[in-house]
């Protein structure tokens, strides 16, 4: 009797070995799955003088990471008569910035300043860091009295026309998304609230923020050590 509940203890404590280790497979493939399939690793802004501009520009760096293909994920009946999806690399990735400068004497966040611009990035190396770098002209910036970074701001990104959640379903930030709103924008009431206002006020402001690719003089910035920029679809700067 005694070797019988031996073998009965061994098991018993075997089965939950497997239940535990279960548990965190399936725990660790839900963290998994709900990764981004593009990530905002970073944001910085910088005042520069560029070519021989009088003023200095703002400068925004936007650090990307791909993390996985998110056409590798659909089903087979998707699959049915496409081309097998590249493991290795995400292809058309757009990138929205949204400026905010609150002037002294606004009164509110209607009469706050918004800028908008989007770049399309060609395709990225998952694993491999690239830095997208936006523009304001600084004849905008003194014209406009704005200090040298706005005081908020939030990126959207779109891989192959489908919007990456910055929120999770339960109104939380994601957090492989942290770095793409600003801290003020982590409560989703908030942020759906300034993106509403932005979305209204962006338009008075259409093309003033620019993607480098739209900047001629940006190819004599030093940009910071870190990520290259990746290849771009050109598009039109004021959508």
């Amino acid at each position: 009797m005694p070797h019988v509940r031996a073998v009965f203890a061994s098991l018993t404590a075997f089965c939950l070995s497997v239940c535990f280790v279960s548990a965190q497979a399936a725990k660790a493939d839900g963290a998994a799955s709900s990764k981004s399939p593009v990530t905002v690793r970073s944001v910085h802004f910088d005042p520069v003088k560029i070519g021989n501009q009088k003023n200095e520009w703002i400068r925004m760096q936007v650090e990307l990471q791909a993390n996985f293909n998110p056409e590798t994920k659909v089903s087979a009946e998707e699959k049915a008569g496409k081309k097998a999806a590249n493991k290795q690399w995400v292809d058309k990735i757009k990138v929205t910035v949204t400026e905010i400068f609150k002037p002294l004497s606004a009164k509110d966040a209607t009469e706050f300043s918004y800028y908008r611009a989007s770049a399309t990035v060609l395709t990225m190396e998952i694993g491999s860091p690239r830095s997208v770098y936006f523009y304001l002209p600084g004849d905008i910036v003194k014209r406009d009295r704005l200090k040298m970074q706005p005081d908020y701001y939030y990126v959207q990104l779109d891989v192959g026309g489908n919007e990456v959640p910055l929120f999770s379903e339960a109104g939380r930030i994601n957090p492989d998304m942290l770095a793409a709103v600003h801290k003020q924008f982590v409560n989703k009431k908030d942020f759906d609230g300034a993106r509403d206002l932005a979305d209204r006020g962006a338009s008075a402001n259409a093309g003033m923020l620019r993607p480098q690719y739209m900047v001629p003089y940006a190819i004599f910035d030093t940009l910071p050590q870190g990520s290259p920029s990746p290849e771009f679809i050109r598009e039109d700067a004021t959508r």
